[in-house]
């Protein structure tokens, strides 16, 4: 475009609006007058030069948004959003007086995921994740029939022995369709073809209501709701427990997050499934290098039996993230992640925002080798209490903590590689006895 031309078009449209300006504001004591008696009629609209108006107006107004947006707090400037659920919370990292560090990004090395609560779970490569947890993760348990409650590695580790995997149909009915595959093993008998049974990973209300029973259970001294599978599915496993069991599914009404995660201490109501309080467990590979390296030494030191290194897999998390191999248990700090993860497949990018709302106070199941279903009589449970009796609230005050609990505030994908940012840190986590609010 030809420079000319804009200098004129600029021209005209100053002059105009200096026209006008002067012609309004000659004097003060004529301002009134000419507004009250402006008349359209009288203006020569044909001599107006509309594209210059046009052009220099759109100028101004420009210039004025740049001025606005630069003057108002963010969530009031022109053109800012609300924080969309898929891609977090827009608040980024919060730097406080005498709160933690933050520490470096770190990245997601394994997902876990536990279908049956207390059995053998799996690794995956990706999932989604919602405010009740990992997909498929902890939707079903097995309950003693007796007395409805449900049973627990706790009291008996041979559940590990019990595996889970996904497969797809091959029947007519229903090919391709996803399944949980539930299967025994016998360490005894390694040569042996497991025990294995397989419902639908994904059942229809329909396929419920058809297949199964809609019936009460127990757990952790809450009563809840929860699909009954029957005689057919439940024989194997009886047998094995050697006495009357049911898997159950679970049901239509909400379980909610405990302990931290309660009302009463988070603030909100979370639905989650059978994890025990809360939806989400995340732990550090470096703070578990960090503890194998103290075992190895304390059995040396004793020259007890060789020391194998202990697996994740003990803990039960969900998500598991690098660390730094120098600042192992920075993980006690975090109050606010965030996950960005990138699927270049799908051309999609999620950004996940979690609460980290209270260490995990661990029990004797990380004893259980979850191979063999042998239950160490001391450790890691000696070694942790010696030196991770770190939280003094609550139940914690007398258990060894290992890993976060975590509450996603928004939904969407997480694979192995995201990136995870802390996004806020805290001295204050108090087990059962804090609210996130006062962290």
């Amino acid at each position: 475009m030809d420079l000319s031309f804009l200098q004129n078009v600029f021209g005209e449209a100053r002059d105009t609006y200096v026209g006008l300006g002067r012609k309004m504001w000659r004097d003060l004591g004529q301002v009134y007058e000419d507004a009250r008696n402006f008349d359209l009629y009288n203006v020569d609209w044909n001599n107006v030069n509309w594209t210059a108006v046009f052009m220099f107006s759109v100028v101004i107004g420009f210039i004025l948004i740049i001025i606005i947006a630069n003057l108002l707090p963010e969530s009031e400037a022109p053109g800012v959003q609300d924080g969309n659920t898929a891609t977090g919370d827009p608040n980024g990292v919060v730097r406080r007086e005498g709160d933690p560090p933050i520490p470096t990004p770190t990245e997601i090395v394994s997902l876990r995921v536990y279908p049956i609560k207390s059995c053998r779970g799996f690794e995956i490569d990706g999932t989604r994740l919602r405010p009740s947890g990992l997909t498929l993760d902890r939707n079903w348990m097995f309950i003693s029939k007796s007395d409805r409650k449900f049973l627990t590695i706790r009291s008996d580790p041979s559940m590990t022995l019990i595996d889970t995997a996904v497969i797809e149909s091959t029947a007519k009915s229903n090919k391709g369709e996803q399944l949980l595959s539930i299967s025994i093993r016998n360490n005894d008998k390694p040569e042996e073809k497991p025990q294995s049974v397989a419902v639908p990973a994904f059942p229809t209300k329909a396929w419920l209501e058809s297949n199964t029973i809609l019936s009460k259970v127990e757990i952790w001294e809450q009563e809840t709701d929860a699909w009954e599978y029957g005689p057919e599915i439940n024989a194997p496993f009886t047998a094995f427990f050697g006495k009357e069991v049911a898997l159950v599914y679970k049901g239509p009404t909400n379980r909610l997050c405990r302990v931290n995660g309660s009302k009463e201490l988070y603030g909100t109501e979370t639905p989650h499934h059978f994890a025990d309080v809360m939806s989400l467990q995340i732990a550090s590979e470096a703070s578990l290098a960090d503890l194998n390296r103290r075992l190895a030494t304390t059995q040396t030191s004793n020259n007890k039996e060789t020391f194998e290194p202990l697996t994740i897999e003990r803990f039960r998390p969900n998500i598991i993230v690098r660390g730094r191999a120098s600042h192992p248990w920075e993980e006690d700090t975090w109050k606010r992640i965030r996950i960005t993860t990138v699927l270049p497949a799908e051309e999609a990018l999620y950004k996940i925002d979690l609460d980290a709302v209270a260490r995990c106070a661990r029990c004797q199941v990380p004893n259980v080798d979850p191979d063999t279903a042998a239950k160490h009589p001391r450790q890691p449970w000696e070694e942790l209490m010696r030196f991770r009796r770190v939280d003094k609230g609550g139940a914690a005050k007398w258990k060894p903590c290992f890993g976060m609990l975590c509450i996603p505030k928004n939904g969407g994908k997480v694979a192995v590689g995201g990136k995870v940012e802390v996004l806020e840190t805290t001295d204050k986590h108090l087990y059962d006895t804090a609210p996130f609010s006062d962290l």
